[in-house]
């Protein structure tokens, strides 16, 4: 694990056959490792990723709307919650367009036509410890119902983490 995000030996190989070509990977060039995003966006807000074809969406917004009955301050809208430091806030899909404000953030997240994509969404408030135990409860469930995305994930926390540190990751391993 590197700063939060795990690498996994196949991100790591897919890194390093891609690195030996020269080509741009998980958009870096590889020469210069330079990230094609926004400062405080670690991914284009336009891109997508195609989930498996076994993908369920109803059965992960089935278990997403878990967290409407814990908060019913979501009103019905796509919601996560995210652990930083030592606290927890719950996050609502909002509309906002433009530079991010300070309580905002995007979360890679499954929609309805089979892609995970960001969804721009905004703290709504802190979480107690036992509300972020529960919710945690819920993130197992969802975890499961995106078994097969790994693949995705290994491309996404290559891109966020940039060459640097996966050859850093390397020379630990």
């Amino acid at each position: 694990m590197v700063h939060g995000i795990f690498v996994t030996k196949h991100t790591i190989e897919a890194y390093s056959s891609s690195r030996d070509t020269g080509r741009s990977w998980a958009g870096f060039d590889l020469r210069r490792g330079v990230p094609h995003v926004a400062s405080y966006a670690f991914l284009d807000p336009r891109c997508r990723y195609a989930l498996p074809d076994d993908f369920e969406y109803a059965d992960y917004i089935e278990t997403e709307q878990e967290l409407w009955a814990l908060f019913p301050e979501t009103e019905g809208k796509r919601v996560n919650f995210c652990q930083i430091g030592l606290t927890a806030s719950l996050y609502i899909e909002t509309a906002e367009q433009g530079d991010l404000k300070a309580n905002e953030t995007y979360f890679l997240m499954p929609f309805p036509d089979h892609t995970m994509r960001p969804l721009r969404m905004k703290a709504l408030r802190r979480l107690t410890l036992r509300e972020f135990r529960m919710s945690h409860l819920t993130a197992l469930r969802l975890s499961e119902r995106l078994d097969g995305a790994g693949p995705i994930m290994d491309h996404v926390h290559l891109k966020i983490l940039g060459p640097e540190v996966i050859r850093e990751s390397e020379a630990n391993s």
